[in-house]
């Protein structure tokens, strides 16, 4: 769990309270519709999100940060939104999206889209697998998990999911551990049991 900070939160309550969230004076978050609105606070959990206007807005880069700091080694790290993977790469500098390139390496960081490397990807090699953020479906969330795993492998395959302590991931994590894929149906049922 990382705390992220107030203006990803604020942006977050904007989105639930009004389905608006201003940026400025000529620019907003909006989630008009209950896909849209899921999607907008999926991204701002993960501290980016993409305005009305277009625009990639970087709002929080706490996860990032955390995993800077409290992980070394050869690190595998999977993304979900595009704008994660340029902050990524800001604080990764000796990154790689080839998996081949990542396996004969000593020392490169793995930064890539979990969908894209779900399947038929060997990252063996890497000390961890980090979830910077993690998509709706089940099937990404084993498959991704399963891409440390080989006969080769000498150590234990460590597995880290990173949530926000504000936002929906905890609520998605929840569903895909228990086999579920996150739904707009499914975040419609919890929140309302919460109430």
């Amino acid at each position: 769990m990382v705390e992220i900070g107030e203006t990803a939160r604020r942006a977050i309550d904007g989105l639930l309270r009004h389905q608006l969230y201003t940026i400025g004076n000529d620019d907003a978050i909006l989630g008009d519709t209950p896909a849209k609105k899921l999607t907008k606070l999926h991204q701002l959990s993960s501290g980016t999100v993409i305005t009305e206007k277009h625009n990639t807005l970087l709002l929080d880069t706490n996860k990032a940060l955390y995993i800077h700091d409290n992980f070394k080694g050869k690190l595998a790290i999977f993304y979900v939104y595009d704008a994660e993977f340029s902050l990524l790469k800001k604080f990764f500098p000796n990154w790689a999206d080839s998996p081949e390139e990542f396996q004969a390496s000593a020392d490169k960081t793995f930064i890539c889209q979990v969908r894209r490397a779900r399947e038929g990807v060997r990252l063996d090699s890497a000390d961890a697998l980090i979830f910077y953020n993690f998509e709706y479906s089940y099937l990404s969330y084993e498959q991704g998990k399963n891409r440390l795993i080989s006969k080769e492998r000498t150590t234990a395959a460590d597995v880290y999911f990173l949530c926000s302590d504000y936002g929906i991931e905890r609520d998605i994590l929840r569903a895909v551990r228990n086999k579920k894929d996150f739904t707009l149906s499914y975040y419609n049922r919890l929140h309302r049991e919460e109430k």
